[in-house]
């Protein structure tokens, strides 16, 4: 089975290789002054919570009503079923 090793050998390490160097790169090179912007970073975090709570209120909202719906729509559904058993009951 010499042709898994080989693959790996000659594709799977040198990649393994050079993410790594890649990385080591990154870390090593100081960050730029438009990366540091922290505020920035927080302000847009702070927006995208206040999106995400407003879609959860909204939906939230929405099942709640359909709930109403449902049980309003089951209600109604039981008392047919009741009045279709009292009439058959009443034809034979």
């Amino acid at each position: 089975m010499p042709f898994p090793w080989v693959t790996i050998v000659r594709w799977v390490l040198p990649e393994l290789i050079s993410t790594v160097r890649n990385i080591k790169k990154q870390q090593a090179a100081p960050s730029s002054p438009h990366e540091d912007d922290l505020t920035g970073r927080i302000e847009k975090l702070e927006k995208a919570l206040e999106l995400q709570s407003r879609i959860n209120e909204e939906l939230s909202t929405q099942v709640q009503q359909v709930q109403k719906r449902l049980q309003i729509a089951m209600a109604v559904g039981i008392f047919a079923t009741i009045i279709a058993v009292g009439t058959l009951a009443a034809v034979i």
